[in-house]
């Protein structure tokens, strides 16, 4: 025997949260889109409170319905997003990937029917949606908040339970939202406790310690007035305006031990604060950047009960991040003592070298071995996940969760069922293959594992090149020590085109790969693969392909500058600007049906700009070459072989612009 869900299933029984009802809402928009309307009566899902574990739900067939038992808020949403899973077939990033249903009038249930859940690996865990300048920009529904709300339902469909909702004060606009959802809601570690950033509250006041105390503490109350018993996972600290070392702003603090010291202090503060008003309340440190290295240092103190957050170095290792030239790769794996934590990059932004809207360029096997040492060192207190944009990041997202969800992965597996899941089983091997082949196809800048290029690598260094030889071609790009410590800009430059350069072909094959994987499903019949084969790894390819190929560009055209050679140098800084273009509309292209304009504010990576400070040079460059007067190259590249060099009247025509200039130099240089 067995039960029907149809149309006509509602959701019932016990009167559901606030939380709740956010769940139901959706399980009820997942039976519209998978059913067929009609009269036919079906069975309810019917919720029922019973004696489980925190978090925990069970599943099964009961006097003609379906029921979902648990003890709490969690355990219901786990089991409703479960049963639109298991049963209605809505797979946990039908949004992001565009999961497309073909109505059935019912779906048929069998009475032996169960489905029972386990605790997770981690106590909390979930996204920090950082940097969310794509999400931000760009709305569903004509509703700027209806991505939020759907980042947030991916969230406890992957079996999460807290969010940061947005970067700093960025996200006051969201945290009603995802509090009303019932997360667990932690705090960017630049705006410990979650309050206002010093230099909102008090334009023009020095952030300064003792001589600001009072304020930062009103700061603070404020802050813990507002969120105290709202799940609040509070995260305390002490940072410099805009995200930097407190002492960037006080010299005073100039030994380790002072800053240790007050650093100390403040934290010790601001947890008998937390726990006088939100008594029991889970408290957090984030050991990220110079925290960590105090705290290895022997020099920073805290509460037993504080749960230290270590943190990867945005490129999926546990060590400390670089940061500008300075790159020490302090060891920030959890040391199994007390309660642990990570702060973890599906997405990074560092303007040297990060993916932040692409996946990350590292091999993901070993990405999933740091995460399961992770666990084992006992770092399975607090996960949160920077997923920045969401959608560019739903690749390493789905199985980071894995790991979050049993503690360990089976990465090739997981990986092809993601695949069979999304493009179908047809495209599974192909699609597999395509990711494999895109981290494969990284450029590895330094020598460890971790040291593979992001989208960032080929936008801002290309930036940093053209900036510093238009301020000083002699004296090397300071900030692109990291990068090469050369004496000479020149050496830069050579260093950087010699890196990348193999890889132009390792992008265009991936691209190319990609457009054959898509043709192969169109043939099939199957549109939703094509389109999604395009959308993903084919976005990605594009942007890589297009940005490597203009990086060499860029080095080609201040090569030539060394020489003199102002028209080559011009015509190769008019093909990268070309290519960055192309790396801007691989994104472009791709904005259809509810994504459009979800890629028009990249501002971070700034493909589009890396073409602007192309032409720029362009424009130099051609000062330089054919001013004051601007007639030479007009009659090398458009005038007649008998007449270029007759001079009687400079030019009869009107001066042509840079682009006119460099697309009659490539129809003849070309041909």
């Amino acid at each position: 025997m067995s039960i029907s869900i149809t149309a006509t299933t509602k959701v019932t029984g016990a009167t559901p949260s606030r939380a709740v009802a956010y769940a139901v809402e959706d399980v009820e928009r997942d039976l519209a889109a998978v059913t067929v309307p009609s009269e036919r009566s079906g069975a309810d899902i019917v919720l029922v409170v019973g004696p489980h574990n925190p978090e925990t739900y069970e599943v099964r067939v009961a006097e003609g319905n379906l029921e979902i038992h648990a003890g709490d808020d969690f355990g219901f949403i786990y089991g409703l997003y479960a049963v639109s899973r298991e049963v209605l077939g809505v797979k946990d990033l039908w949004f992001w990937n565009d999961q497309r249903f073909a109505p059935v009038p019912a779906i048929e249930v069998a009475d032996d029917f169960t489905l029972t859940s386990k605790p997770t690996a981690v106590k909390y865990k979930g996204f920090f949606i950082n940097d969310e300048v794509l999400l931000e920009d760009w709305q569903v529904d004509n509703d700027k908040e209806k991505p939020w709300r759907l980042a947030f339902e991916t969230v406890y469909r992957l079996g999460g339970n807290m969010v940061i909702p947005g970067s700093g004060q960025r996200g006051e606009p969201h945290l009603k939202l995802a509090q009303d959802m019932g997360f667990y809601i932690n705090q960017h570690h630049a705006c410990p406790l979650g309050a206002r950033m010093f230099a909102s509250a008090y334009p023009g006041v020095q952030p300064k310690w003792p001589e600001e105390e009072p304020r930062f503490e009103a700061l603070w109350r404020e802050a813990i007035e507002a969120q105290k018993g709202k799940r609040t996972v509070w995260t305390l600290g002490f940072r410099g305006q805009g995200d930097q070392p407190f002492w960037n702003f006080d010299p005073r603090y100039a030994t380790d031990e002072a800053r240790g010291r007050l650093l100390s202090e403040i934290i010790q503060r601001q947890y008998d604060m937390v726990q006088a008003a939100d008594p029991g309340a889970q408290c957090v440190i984030y050991l990220y950047g110079e925290a960590m290295e105090l705290y290895r240092a022997g020099v920073l103190t805290y509460p037993k009960q504080v749960a230290k957050i270590w943190a990867d170095n945005g490129f999926g290792r546990m060590v400390s991040r670089r940061q500008e030239n300075n790159n020490p790769r302090v060891p920030a794996m959890p040391t199994n003592d007390g309660d642990n934590g990570i702060y973890y990059h599906a997405s990074f932004y560092d303007l040297q070298a990060a993916n932040h809207t692409t996946d990350i360029t590292n091999d993901p096997r070993l990405v999933a071995k740091e995460l399961e040492d992770v666990i084992a060192n006992g770092g399975d207190d607090v996960w949160i996940v920077n997923a920045s944009n969401v959608k560019p990041h739903v690749y390493f997202l789905n199985f980071i969760a894995a790991i979050w969800r049993e503690g360990r992965i089976d990465f090739e597996r997981t990986a092809r069922a993601y695949a069979a899941d999304y493009y179908g089983e047809d495209n599974a091997d192909a699609v597999f293959d395509l990711y494999e082949e895109y981290w494969k196809a990284a450029v590895q800048y330094g020598p460890n594992w971790d040291d593979h290029a992001g989208e960032q690598y080929f936008n801002h260094v290309p930036r940093m090149l053209i900036t510093q030889w238009l301020r000083d071609r002699q004296a090397p790009a300071q900030d692109l020590r990291w990068m090469h410590d050369a004496p000479s800009l020149k050496e830069q430059i050579e260093f950087y085109r010699a890196l990348i350069a193999p890889a132009v072909a390792r992008y265009a094959d991936l691209a190319d790969h990609v457009e054959l994987a898509a043709i192969s499903a169109e043939l099939r019949g199957q549109d939703a693969a094509t389109e999604l084969i395009r959308d993903s790894i084919g976005v990605e390819a594009g942007i890589y392909e297009h940005s490597v190929a203009a990086s060499v560009h860029v080095c080609d055209a201040l090569l030539a500058g060394y020489d003199e050679d102002w028209k080559r140098a011009f015509y190769e800084a008019g093909l990268a600007a070309e290519e960055f273009d192309a790396g801007d509309r691989a994104m472009r292209d791709r904005e259809h049906g509810k994504w459009a304009g979800f890629w028009r504010n990249d501002c971070l990576t700034d493909v589009k700009q890396s073409a602007w400070v192309s032409r720029q040079l362009m424009g130099y460059l051609r000062c330089v070459g054919d001013g004051p007067h601007y007639y030479q190259w007009l009659r090398d590249f458009t005038y007649p072989e008998w007449e270029k060099d007759v001079f009687v009247i400079m030019n009869m025509e009107n001066h042509p612009t840079d682009d006119e200039i460099f697309a009659a130099m490539k129809t003849k240089w070309r041909h």
